[in-house]
């Protein structure tokens, strides 16, 4: 399952190097993460703001209030200072694998050297 994971993640990174808006960066991320990985239907990127966790921008597959089973949430960092999180979900059980926990924190990772 990861590598549709890992393909989004590489347009993902390459997006964030080329376009340095943060913005659009991040609705590209969120976007990739849900078009491009069948069972990734909701993504989402917070960024801290006096102490709250404010959502910047999400993508969804869902129509309607869809339970979602599985989530996985990844620090974002800039300079050693956690400044948001990235958080995944799925309305599958058990659908992410230990190949997707090192792709996605890499996400988060470009994300926190362009916020």
């Amino acid at each position: 399952m990861s590598i549709a994971t890992d393909l989004a993640s590489i347009r993902i990174i390459g997006s964030i190097n080329q376009n340095h808006n943060t913005s659009a960066s991040i609705s590209n991320a969120v976007h990739s993460l849900c078009n491009e990985v069948e069972y990734i239907n909701w993504a989402g990127i917070y960024f801290y703001e006096e102490g709250e966790a404010v959502l910047q921008d999400y993508m969804t597959t869902e129509k309607h209030n869809t339970t979602m089973q599985s989530q996985l949430a990844f620090p974002i960092h800039q300079a050693e200072k956690e400044i948001g999180v990235l958080v995944v979900k799925s309305k599958q059980w058990i659908v992410f694998d230990v190949n997707d926990v090192p792709t996605l924190e890499t996400v988060a990772s470009e994300i926190g050297q362009l916020a």
